[in-house]
């Protein structure tokens, strides 16, 4: 990461934005270096509980396996506990099973699998789980999380057998938060977490829709409050009662033709259209997302660190400040200024129901 040059100029970026108007999975950069992209995701955000710390890491396997398989078997790198550094897959297969038995309550248990062999960029389809460790003295922890990468058009042709998927993987971890939509894909290596940032603090001025998800610190920070959901998100029964409402007032607060409501055992599973947008800013602030974001705000976390790595004196590459983070985190309010007061005065298009692009 150079401190005296800038990653990208104004003319890169707006080819990269012009170009993920045309197809959201789309990546940047040099092929030599590294190329980062915005890519679907969902991620699960869990809590550490007492005395089943060898069927959580059990779990954790055979979500990993199952995905796999559904994906088609596509992973080609692998870093887990038995190593210290990636490797070849399946050449070098781990034994998970082994490690998950073998894994200490009290230690994390972490394992990763990808398509990239270049740690430097991001993943096209990629697979990060990270169990975090129970502490006995009652005293706070962080989320343990599972976070998937995958392919925008594999995800338009397996839309329903994903949603099988996720909803099954919601109740069997029991999960606090789920969100999924469409974000900058982390690489596996995190010092380009500063390379990261940087396109977001460029791309989100453009596109309300574009997420922020870093689970390396959020799995920390989403124990304060949720952050706005872009497309699909569970609100789980823990977060509903900080609400004080039941499941039928959140329907009825969410009564709409394009927002669809499903009834699980750890909560309501909320998807806002058919498909996560990326919702140019050309096109005004879009009402599915406020809407959400209205019943949402009173658990919403403000301070959200949306870095990961701080920026420091000297460096040209524009990062979120705390200020911004907090604007940017209140984008969906009526009052926000996101990105800037001129373009909150454009009038919001209804998003009509639409054909999913293909290449």
């Amino acid at each position: 990461m150079s401190t005296t040059h800038r990653l990208f100029d104004d003319e890169e970026r707006d080819e990269f934005i012009a170009e993920l108007k045309e197809w959201p999975n789309t990546d940047w950069g040099k092929d030599e270096v590294a190329r980062h992209s915005v890519s679907p995701f969902i991620s699960f955000y869990f809590p550490p509980t007492p005395d089943n710390h060898r069927d959580v890491a059990l779990l954790m396997v055979d979500i990993h396996e199952a995905f796999e398989k559904l994906l088609g078997f596509p992973f080609t790198m692998t870093m887990h506990e038995d190593t210290e550094r990636p490797h070849a897959y399946p050449q070098e297969e781990p034994d998970l099973r082994r490690q998950a038995m073998e894994a200490h309550p009290h230690e994390y248990f972490v394992f990763w699998f990808t398509d990239e062999t270049n740690h430097a960029s991001s993943p096209t389809t990629s697979g990060d789980f990270w169990r975090t460790w129970y502490r006995t003295d009652g005293s706070r922890t962080e989320y343990s999380s599972i976070v998937f990468y995958y392919r925008w058009q594999w995800w338009l042709d397996n839309r329903d057998a994903w949603r099988q998927f996720v909803l099954k993987t919601i109740d069997l971890l029991k999960a606090h938060q789920v969100y999924s939509g469409l974000a900058m894909a982390n690489p596996m290596e995190y010092g380009t977490r500063a390379e990261i940032t940087t396109w977001e603090r460029a791309l989100t001025p453009a596109f309300y829709g574009l997420d922020i998800d870093y689970e390396f610190s959020m799995r920390d920070e989403l124990l304060n409050g949720i952050r706005p959901p872009t497309w699909a998100f569970l609100l789980a029964d823990h977060w509903r009662v900080k609400l004080d409402l039941t499941r039928e007032q959140v329907r009825e607060a969410l009564a709409h033709p394009r927002i669809s409501i499903t009834e699980l055992h750890s909560g309501q599973w909320i998807e806002l259209g058919e498909q996560p947008e990326l919702y140019p800013v050309e096109l005004g602030v879009p009402e599915l997302p406020m809407l959400l974001n209205r019943l949402l705000k009173p658990i919403r976390y403000d301070d959200l660190g949306l870095l990961g790595f701080g920026q420091w004196d000297g460096d040209p590459n524009e990062r979120f400040t705390d200020a911004d983070s907090r604007r940017w985190m209140a984008r969906f309010d009526t009052d926000s200024d996101w990105p800037t007061p001129a373009s909150r005065l454009l009038t919001a298009k209804q998003q009509l129901p639409r054909k999913p692009l293909r290449r």
